[in-house]
């Protein structure tokens, strides 16, 4: 409002009028009034009329930072305050890949979305997020270095039909929970959003208020998501039949924005069959690793600089330990296979010169029941390697079949 006295006793008698007809009473102490522009002197007057006192910008409002210029890095503290609380509480380093991947995307993805739905996140914020959530999932606690990720994290944040873990890309969900306020200036023209923007500024055209020098930065910041949004909506200028190209309903949703957004046009030849293994998420995590070849394999370790036996530890050949070696040709890895093929009565299995080719093309004669038996297999097979070299216990293939079967009987009763 505009700072006279007048204004001041027509909104304190609002208040007064308001607590005697609902009987709650106005804390004063509890309240505040921020002063723009205004004479100090004035101050004293006007803090006697309203019974609170003066705050100057910036403030937090609604659990937001409130300024009349671009919010600096303090005013983000409440938020990477609540990241940290959050991982605190977490006994990360006896998570799981699978439970800290649930982790990031209930909890963590979750924590900035109120900021994300009126503010446009500056990139160092956006960029300082993401290495929180990267360090938590590939290291559980801790600064995570280049070695420690096993896939980049901007493949991670990739939808799960193009190869990715479906991590939200906090970038592209922020411009599709801005862009629902150019939804509401042009579908909503007689909202109050519509109708104040339209008292401020004379118009509601989008081209006329980026033109428009009065426009704060963070409505700038929206109204530069014109490009795209105008090249997703049909009908312009017609509120009663705007409708959204990317929805079957027509109307906009942030959901279906970040759906077109962030899809980058590739197709993983098998995500839609891994994500459905009967498998714990963890096992369909590792999965995805070595279908990628990210698995930390001798070979790996070695192109890391890490010091590594590089010979496989699963036979006697002194073959280089890779990825497709210790998991399809490896002697002990052929051993299992020949064993569980006999035992599930199985056709003669492909053994291909890569893993999904050795998944996929192996499926296509024995079918679907090949998915569990194959992860199965691959998850025990790695464990057998791990405890060779690290507690020196080795089990013998027949063994090993034995537990893969009765881990096989586990999964299968998986809701």
């Amino acid at each position: 409002m505009e700072a006279n006295p007048r204004n001041l006793f027509v909104v304190k008698d609002i208040l007064t009028n308001f607590s005697l007809l609902s009987g709650l009473k106005i804390n004063g102490s509890k309240c505040l009034f921020v002063p723009i522009q205004i004479p100090a002197a004035s101050l004293p007057v006007f803090s006697q009329i309203l019974g609170c006192a003066p705050v100057n910008l910036p403030i937090t409002y609604l659990g937001l930072p409130l300024s009349i210029r671009c919010p600096r890095k303090i005013h983000f503290k409440p938020l990477l305050d609540a990241f940290q609380r959050k991982l605190d509480g977490w006994q990360s380093k006896f998570l799981s890949l699978g439970g800290r991947l649930t982790l990031i995307k209930s909890v963590l993805t979750a924590l900035p979305l109120h900021y994300m739905q009126v503010i446009k996140l500056p990139p160092w914020l956006i960029k300082h997020l993401d290495s929180i959530r990267r360090s938590f999932f590939w290291k559980g606690a801790g600064k995570c270095l280049g070695g420690h990720c096993l896939v980049n994290w901007a493949k991670c944040c990739l939808p799960k039909k193009c190869g990715g873990l479906g991590i939200l890309n906090l970038s592209i969900q922020n411009q599709a929970l801005l862009m629902k306020w150019l939804w509401k200036l042009q579908k909503e023209p007689d909202s109050t959003w519509a109708s104040t923007v339209n008292l401020l500024f004379g118009s509601r055209d989008i081209p006329t208020l980026l033109a428009d020098g009065r426009t704060s930065a963070a409505f700038r910041d929206i109204l530069h998501y014109n490009d795209f949004f105008s090249s997703s909506i049909c009908n312009p200028g017609l509120p009663q039949q705007l409708t959204w190209k990317w929805s079957t309903i027509g109307e906009y949703s942030s959901a279906s924005s970040y759906r077109i957004l962030a899809d980058p046009g590739m197709r993983s030849p098998y995500h839609i069959l891994l994500w459905k293994i009967k498998a714990p998420p963890k096992v369909r995590i590792f999965l995805w690793l070595i279908l990628l070849d990210r698995v930390l394999t001798q070979q790996n370790l070695a192109r890391r600089n890490w010091p590594s036996i590089t010979s496989c530890q699963c036979c006697s050949e002194g073959c280089m330990e890779t990825s497709v070696h210790l998991f399809v040709h490896c002697t002990f890895a052929k051993q299992i296979w020949t064993q569980l093929q006999i035992r599930f009565n199985l056709p003669l299995l492909a053994f291909t010169t890569d893993l999904p080719a050795f998944w996929l093309q192996n499926r296509q004669t024995i079918g679907p029941s090949w998915d569990i038996i194959w992860a199965a297999s691959s998850w025990a097979i790695w464990k057998e390697r791990n405890s060779r070299i690290f507690a020196s216990n080795r089990l013998t293939a027949s063994r090993l079949v034995v537990e893969i079967c009765a881990t096989i009987e586990v999964w299968k009763k998986m809701a």
